[in-house]
């Protein structure tokens, strides 16, 4: 049987830079892992339908981008789907992000007090590129998110909040399928209707 990370590769979802490290293992990664044992996600991580479902909610671009998800969001912003296992028998809803990063790194393990947490270095909520994504603890992600969210133009500072950021940028792109115009520039459109203008100084 394969791997996950032959799976990831094979699905046309490349493998994070050596920056990122190899195979973590940490315990259970923010409230989706946390709340599906280990044994569930790697029944779930090596279901075949799951992996081309996920891979079909992932809009791919260029290897430095954010890959965006075309699938149901959560009031977060980040991507939600169900995962099965015919074998098992199993089903859960989980976060697209969180199910990815096991996919490319294998099911996490856990460790007694432990609270790491896969966060998005773009500020992205529901990218899927794995090269966006960093394994740290909660409370990194409170003071990066802390020192991020004010930052002009950023995607922390949306007024639409990471949510409507999601849908906006996902509805943008389907729409874009639909119609057959320039799915870069529908993204760009919808990114840039969320930022404020800086307020004049006279």
């Amino acid at each position: 049987m394969s791997s996950p990370r032959d799976d990831w590769q094979q699905l046309g979802l490349p493998l994070p830079g050596p920056d990122l490290g190899g195979p973590q293992a940490f315990s259970s990664v923010a409230r989706t892992a946390a709340a599906v044992p280990v044994a569930v996600w790697e029944a779930l991580l090596t279901d075949v339908e799951t992996r081309l479902r996920y891979r079909a909610r992932v809009y791919q671009r260029g290897p430095d981008e954010c890959w965006y998800w075309l699938g149901a969001i959560s009031s977060t912003g980040h991507g939600k789907f169900r995962a099965s296992s015919a074998a098992r028998g199993l089903s859960r809803v989980v976060t697209a992000h969180v199910y990815g990063y096991q996919l490319a790194y294998g099911a996490l393990h856990a460790r007694p007090g432990e609270d790491p947490v896969i966060s998005h270095r773009c500020d992205e909520a529901s990218c899927q590129n794995p090269r966006h994504w960093r394994l740290g603890t909660r409370a990194e992600n409170s003071i990066e998110y802390a020192e991020r969210r004010r930052r002009l133009g950023g995607p922390l500072a949306d007024v639409r909040g990471a949510h409507g950021r999601a849908v906006a940028v996902r509805d943008a792109i389907l729409a874009a399928r639909r119609s057959g115009s320039d799915i870069e520039e529908a993204i760009a459109a919808a990114l840039a209707a969320g930022i404020a203008e800086a307020p004049g100084l006279f």
